[in-house]
């Protein structure tokens, strides 16, 4: 892809002679970045309903006002040439996808060519084309864009069937989807019809996720022009969001709407508390575009100053990148508790905002996008580094990898809480013995994992898992003893085959597995899973960023067993008497 610019040239759909899709893009494109036909089963994504259109652009010397004539410069067209895709849900989900979020688009599309174009990009830009409707009976957005040559523009919206996504359709269509699949979801006030926004907000309430709304456009061009909805639907939409995200000039008018009759002489940071108060939001953004941003939540509010950059090349979309950034951060971290993360996620935000204006199109020029963040943000930040030598890069993108697989491991993605609380309060409650087990790398962690929980007086053992059918077995007793493995893969034949062999003994099982559906989760009694499909390693096996999640999940319930336990410094250093940390206690 140049210049955020996608061809048309290679792509198809085939139809089932009703007009239904039977597949959405070119066979060829399944082996762009992102495309990933049946990852829908596999983990949850962040779903955005919206804005999805081909813009054609012309270039004018000015844009004529009514009545008058204007000149084209030049024109690009589905004919052949090459067109910008975009739009505002669109957009913020291609730049959330830079940084590494799953993301996917809630949509009505057309079998026509902007239909395919849209698709085609989508895959490239990593968005997940899976939920989006399909069918010769809909039709596709495009917009008329007039650029004159000082970068202002003017654009023209067309008819499309985004205006269908009412209601009725978002429950038909989209609502299983969501309870299935959502991790956070996000629309907004631009072409959705409002009783469409409300009721995907309804859905998202339902299915306990997060959702972000992007007020867009003004309440007042929403109703009147746009002919969304009505004032009260608009109204119920902003109070039942849990991110309201709003421009300058939405948010002037909205507050104005909800009575504050001095918004117009408000500073934007009053505009964003008052509205975090008026509306319940878990949190406001305001973006004031040169100056920046400005976040509140109902305790906090910082106004974080814009990333300064050399050059703007084009600023259109640069809003919508921002929320790019924003679900980026949230999805990284949550919804912020103090000052500092707070202004944290601001700044992310704005380091999106300013990678866009730095390129044309709306939507990340995909290197050179990513390129452009990381030299705006830490490289843990995507999980990915800057290009250089082969050998720094091997070991730098390791470490980022590591980072990245422990911060999904953080917000609870690829850990079963519950499965962990339930396997510690198993071990609080045993009065025999634990043994772990494994072989191979997460043999080693096995061991490791049984000696820490020695040392905080938790009597544990490893065994061999090659060991237990060779006589082994009668080391676990029956309703005393509990018997931990660890697999990534989770059908490791030594692991699967103990297990039967101690679950038919009356002894309980545990398993650390890589993954939820495997012969040994099947096996044991209950199980903490973490998420081995997402993980980056060399050649999709050497054991790496698996490893760090396993010590990392062991060293948690150690401390969480120390903690419950109430296990003094003085008792660990008693079991610890050897080593360096032997000599220091006793030299103290």
């Amino acid at each position: 892809m140049a210049n955020g610019c996608i061809s048309t040239n290679h792509n198809h759909a085939t139809t089932n002679g009703e007009g239904s899709i039977l597949h959405h893009a070119d066979s060829r494109l399944h082996g762009l970045p992102g495309f990933c036909p049946s990852s829908a089963g596999r983990r949850r994504v962040v779903l955005g309903c919206g804005g999805n259109v081909v813009n054609h652009i012309y270039r004018v010397g000015a844009v004529p006002r009514a009545g008058e004539k204007g000149y084209l410069r030049s024109a690009s067209t589905t004919n052949g040439k090459q067109c910008l895709i975009g739009g505002v849900t669109l957009n913020h989900l291609s730049w959330a996808a830079l940084g590494g979020v799953a993301t996917g688009l809630l949509a009505f599309q057309g079998t026509d060519e902007c239909g395919l174009l849209i698709r085609a990009g989508l895959i490239e830009l990593g968005v997940w084309t899976d939920f989006v409707q399909v069918n010769s009976s809909y039709s596709t957005a495009q917009c008329l864009v007039f650029v004159q040559d000082d970068g202002e523009k003017s654009i023209m919206q067309g008819p499309s069937s985004i205006d269908l996504i009412n209601a009725q359709a978002v429950n038909e269509y989209f609502d299983d989807v969501i309870q299935q699949h959502a991790s956070m979801v996000t629309t907004e006030i631009s072409q959705v019809p409002l009783s469409g926004v409300l009721a995907l907000l309804n859905s998202a309430r339902r299915a306990g996720v997060l959702t972000i709304l992007d007020l867009d456009i003004p309440p007042s061009v929403a109703i009147q022009e746009a002919k969304l909805g009505s004032w009260e639907e608009l109204l119920v939409c902003v109070r039942g969001a849990d991110v309201l995200k709003a421009s300058k000039s939405s948010v002037i008018e909205l507050s104005q709407w909800l009575g504050n009759r001095n918004a117009k002489s408000s500073s934007f940071a009053e505009l964003a508390r008052f509205l975090a108060k008026e509306c319940g939001s878990k949190l406001v953004c305001i973006t004031t575009g040169a100056e920046g941003c400005v976040l509140a939540t109902s305790e906090l509010l910082v106004e974080v100053p814009a990333h300064q950059v050399t050059v703007v090349v084009d600023t259109m979309g640069a809003g919508d990148a921002f929320l790019g950034g924003l679900i980026f951060g949230i999805h990284k971290a949550g919804i912020p508790d103090t000052v500092m993360e707070l202004r944290e996620l601001g700044t992310t935000a704005n380091a999106f905002g300013a990678a866009c204006v730095c390129s044309v199109g709306s939507v990340p020029v995909v290197d050179e996008s990513r390129d452009r963040l990381l030299s705006f943000l830490p490289f843990t930040a995507l999980g990915k580094v800057p290009k250089g030598s082969s050998g720094v890069d091997g070991f730098v993108s390791s470490l980022a990898n590591d980072v990245q697989a422990l911060a999904h491991l953080l917000s609870k993605v690829y850990v079963t809480k519950e499965g962990a609380d339930k396997v510690i309060g198993l071990i609080n409650s045993s009065r025999g013995h634990l043994f772990t087990s494994g072989i191979g790398k997460s043999g080693s962690v096995a061991e490791r994992f049984a000696a820490s929980l020695s040392s905080v007086e938790v009597p544990s053992s490893y065994v061999n898992a090659c060991h237990w059918t060779h006589g082994d077995l009668g080391k676990a007793q029956r309703g005393r003893d509990i018997v931990l493995f660890i697999s990534h893969s989770g059908s490791t034949e030594e692991c699967v085959t103990a297990a039967r062999h101690l679950v038919a003994k009356g002894v309980t099982t545990v398993g650390l597995i890589g993954r939820k559906d495997s012969p040994l989760s099947r096996v044991c009694t209950l199980c903490i899973y973490y998420d081995s499909e997402s993980l980056n390693e060399p050649f999709g096996c050497v054991p790496t960023s698996s490893v760090i999640l396993q010590e990392a999940v062991c060293n948690g319930m150690v401390v969480e067993l120390m903690h419950q336990r109430e296990v003094s410094k003085s008792t660990f250093l008693s079991n610890h008497p050897g080593g360096n940390i032997g000599t220091r206690h006793i030299s103290s």
